[in-house]
């Protein structure tokens, strides 16, 4: 098994609470910029929860320092790699 499908593994662990594993999604996904986009609905599935939940999640995952403040449920932003809001032509292109 490869590190990022041990990473991939976790995110679906529901022992870890939901921020721990928006956190773990980031990392799997994240591009070279810090940058993880997600899809309409894709935290959702992935986290199986419904969208407060997921808005809860970031929300703690960015209060412990783990996200960036820009982070949304449409792309979550490693710390200190942020340089502005994504906007919905970042979250398309990459």
């Amino acid at each position: 098994m490869t590190r990022i499908e041990v990473v991939y593994d976790q995110v679906t662990n529901h022992q870890l609470p939901a921020w721990a594993r928006v956190w773990l999604w980031a990392l799997a996904n994240a591009n070279e910029h810090g940058h993880a986009r997600a899809w309409p609905g894709e935290l959702r599935r992935v986290l199986h929860a419904n969208a407060s939940d997921v808005s809860r999640a970031i929300r703690l995952a960015r209060e412990r320092d783990l996200l960036d403040p820009t982070s949304s449920a449409y792309c979550l932003v490693l710390p200190g790699r942020a340089i502005a809001p994504c906007e919905a032509t970042h979250r398309e292109a990459s």
